[in-house]
């Protein structure tokens, strides 16, 4: 069935779980109610969420990092019947009452534009998203491994859900030494890594530049261009996805021509793209909005398809930073800073400017010996006047949440915090 760790749990142990399950108060009766699960060990989660899904129940997915506190305070506000905490040992019932809707896997938003909201996703959404993500992945015989959690879409279920519709068995890593995924993907015939690009950043660093899994898969934000660059030269084909928590996946794809290029939507999803601005300077950016079934969802997000009908996703609406009225897309910022000599990673964000209501900054890690006035020199050859970051910052490392996946939002607030 699956790996965890090198450790195989395989059918047997999922009907030894689901009999244990069932012998319990409360899961006997679990048609329609809402379970919030906080376990730390994944084969507990993917056990559960097939289980519930077999009795009629929805999911709510937390973290494993998630304190007890504010484990129950999610549960509470998405209507959870009972909360499942690190293990099948401790559960608290919460006083909710039926919704009467349809049996769902839940997630709640990332949070990094807003507060978080609830997703309700019914399970015969996760089987259509499941189908098409398998018809468009073109790797046979490819033994995935799962180094991100499957507490979140991307690795439940393109990593793991995906993969058991077509009885391949994935590898998810639990161990948290960077090091012991690296000799994981190295020991695994054909490996699949499904990965952020800080982690496919760090495993190719600790590798050292040696090819390391035959295929990789990024989501979460874009590849560097020369991380997509060294990324190519150390394995046999690299692909990118892209989704949010209330679509899925919505786009896939192999050998992408640019850090942006996310392949073409999957069967499943219809894509428009609505103007953000009629005239102007800003005419020309569109907002993503992606339609499965009945469910039509407005992304946020920035792009474009081209001719051949793959997307590109050049950010997101909420990060545009609005300099004298003209609009700066941080990640095009981003790229040609990540093009200069000795740039490691950058990103770039809005500030609050006096005269001009906002201004771009960047945060940088470069090689020692490289000055702020260098990269501010680079940007003013290679960009127009207002989209030159007006501060940069050389730092160590990039701070980033657990997920691996960058908040400008949170950067934001603590530049204004200071």
């Amino acid at each position: 069935m699956l790996k965890i760790d090198g450790i195989r749990f395989d059918a047997e142990r999922l009907r030894r779980l689901f009999g244990e399950l069932s012998g319990r108060r409360e899961f006997r009766s679990c048609y329609g109610k809402l379970y919030a699960v906080c376990l730390s060990h994944p084969f507990d989660v993917v056990g559960f969420v097939q289980f519930a899904r077999e009795q009629g129940a929805s999911v709510l997915l937390l973290h494993e990092s998630t304190p007890f506190e504010s484990a129950a305070a999610a549960a509470r506000q998405a209507g959870a019947h009972y909360l499942i905490y690190g293990e099948f040992d401790r559960i608290a019932e919460l006083a909710a009452d039926a919704d009467g809707q349809a049996p769902a896997l839940c997630q709640f938003s990332s949070g990094t534009t807003g507060p978080p909201k609830l997703i309700r996703r019914s399970w015969e959404e996760v089987d259509r998203e499941v189908a098409a993500y398998n018809e468009r992945l073109d790797a046979p015989d490819a033994q995935p491994v799962v180094c991100v959690p499957v507490s979140h879409s991307f690795g439940l279920i393109s990593g793991v859900l995906s993969a058991i519709a077509r009885r391949a068995e994935p590898h998810i890593v639990r161990d948290k030494n960077p090091k012991f995924a690296v000799r994981t993907i190295r020991e695994t015939p054909r490996a699949l890594v499904y990965a952020v690009p800080f982690l496919h950043h760090l495993y190719e660093t600790l590798g050292g530049g040696r090819p390391l899994g035959s295929e990789l898969v990024s989501s979460g934000a874009p590849l560097t261009e020369a991380l997509l660059e060294r990324l190519r030269r150390g394995s046999q084909r690299i692909w990118q996805q892209y989704g949010c928590s209330e679509a899925g996946c919505i786009a896939l794809g192999g050998d992408p021509s640019s850090p942006f290029d996310v392949g073409p939507p999957l069967g499943h999803q219809r894509l428009s793209f609505l103007p953000l601005a009629a005239d102007g300077p800003n005419s020309g950016l569109r907002e993503i909005v992606a339609a499965s079934g009945d469910r039509v969802v407005h992304t946020g997000d920035i792009g474009f398809a081209d001719a051949s009908g793959s997307l590109s996703v050049t950010g997101r609406s909420d990060d545009l930073i609005n300099v004298a009225g003209l609009k700066v897309v941080p990640s095009e910022v981003e790229s040609v800073i990540a093009r200069m000599e000795g740039v490691a990673e950058a990103v770039v964000y809005r500030a609050k400017h006096s005269v001009w209501g906002e201004a771009v900054q960047a945060l940088v890690v470069a090689s020692p010996g490289i000055r702020e006035q260098e990269i501010k020199a680079w940007c003013v050859r290679h960009l127009p006047g207002y989209k030159v970051p007006g501060l940069i910052r050389l730092v160590d490392e990039i701070p980033k949440p657990p997920s691996g996946k960058i908040s400008r939002k949170l950067l934001q607030e603590q530049e204004e915090s200071l």
